[in-house]
């Protein structure tokens, strides 16, 4: 179920976007404008949040829950990580319009929010130094 964001996920957003190592170069009134931007959607347990090969152009952040990590290698589902609160994922399809390496699943019922592509590019366009950041991640990741 999708929604907008409550006084209590504002509130809890503006604290963790500032630790996001890409959203920490915003300033007070850019994270907020992203915030009332943002959207939560609660996935239910065993639900699929992504799926390996789909393009999205969106960030994910676990604010409530515990989302799985699964890789398909010949037709078998292998479980690589887990993602709890105060997690994010996706931010490399913000940059570059590749499918997902992965399915992302609700191991128990999670609230996640999610920022779209459009509106971190408002802001990268003005911040190119949390677009640098993204960058520099992907980089090392592919290492």
């Amino acid at each position: 179920m999708e929604s907008e964001l409550d006084i209590l996920d504002v509130k809890w957003a503006k604290e963790f976007f500032k630790k996001i190592d890409f959203l920490s170069q915003l300033s007070s009134q850019e994270l907020t404008a992203l915030i009332y931007k943002t959207r939560k959607i609660n996935f239910k347990a065993g639900k699929t949040i992504l799926f390996q090969g789909e393009f999205s152009n969106r960030l994910f952040i676990v604010e409530k829950g515990l989302v799985g990590i699964y890789i398909s290698k010949e037709s078998k589902k292998e479980k690589v990580a887990e993602l709890a609160e105060n997690h994010y994922f996706g931010e490399i399809s913000l940059v570059q319009p590749v499918p997902a390496s992965a399915t992302v699943t609700a191991e128990v019922d999670s609230d996640i929010l999610v920022i779209d592509k459009e509106n971190l590019d408002e802001l990268f366009a003005t911040n190119p130094a949390a677009l640098d950041i993204i960058h520099k991640k992907i980089e090392e990741r592919n290492k």
